[in-house]
């Protein structure tokens, strides 16, 4: 930065004694008209809803979303063409120091067709960014989530039959894993860590662990989980 000064101030003096005032002027006023122009970008107020342009917000309608295609139109999600979901919550930080949490919904529509709705939110802000309701739009997908999943799961289940989670499987009687079927009995431990991680230990399986984002339907199968095994719990950092 010294070095920098140094060549702003330096190089108007140098032209002002070699061509005259008609080129150093100009070039000494370049720097200084960076430097305001910098600090008034800095200190402006940026204007209410200007942080995203229409075509970007995700809008509600009484029977899904409405979120911006890749062809920069609008495409319509009605909730009951949704199959599955899979969320990512992702708190980031810098040299140690928190930045923000993003927030990732991935929406399967059947077949290879999915959709992903989410952003970026500081959530030790006084305020959200202008034009942010990132906490609204996580709260109403898991809301519709656990309505569409949670009441035929648990029929199936009080049915004796299995609900299926990508590769692992809820019954009554046990925990169905890559590894192995084991009774809830003989499952040591059930925990879904603050960092996303779902660690499952039984006595005949083995230990399985996988994020939350890659099983399906996530909420509805902790909520069957903790309903199912006495050794389920939570451990947040």
């Amino acid at each position: 930065m010294l070095l920098l000064a140094g060549v702003s101030l330096g190089l108007p003096v140098l032209a002002t004694r070699l061509v005259g005032q008609g080129l150093g002027v100009p070039l000494l006023l370049l720097p200084f008209g960076v430097f305001a122009l910098v600090l008034w970008r800095s200190l402006r107020v940026p204007a209410t809803g200007a942080a995203l342009r229409p075509g970007e917000y995700v809008y509600l309608y009484e029977q899904g979303l409405v979120c911006p295609a890749a062809d920069g139109g609008a495409r319509a999600v009605p909730w009951r063409s949704v199959t599955a979901m899979r969320q990512d919550v992702t708190r980031t930080s810098v040299n140690g120091g928190y930045t923000g949490t993003h927030y990732a919904y991935r929406l399967s529509l059947g077949g290879a067709r999915e959709v992903t709705v989410g952003g970026f939110l500081d959530e030790e802000t006084a305020r959200p960014p202008d034009g942010s309701q990132v906490r609204e739009l996580a709260q109403i997908v898991l809301d519709e989530t656990v309505r569409r999943a949670l009441p035929p799961a648990m029929s199936a289940l009080e049915a004796g039959e299995r609900v299926v989670f990508g590769e692992v499987a809820l019954a009554g009687s046990g925990i169905g894993l890559p590894s192995g079927t084991a009774p809830w009995e003989r499952v040591r431990r059930c925990e879904w860590r603050g960092d996303g991680l779902v660690v499952v230990r039984t006595a005949g399986a083995g230990r399985w662990t996988r994020e939350s984002k890659e099983i399906p339907d996530f909420p509805v199968f902790w909520a069957l989980v903790k309903e199912l095994c006495p050794q389920a719990r939570e451990v947040r950092r």
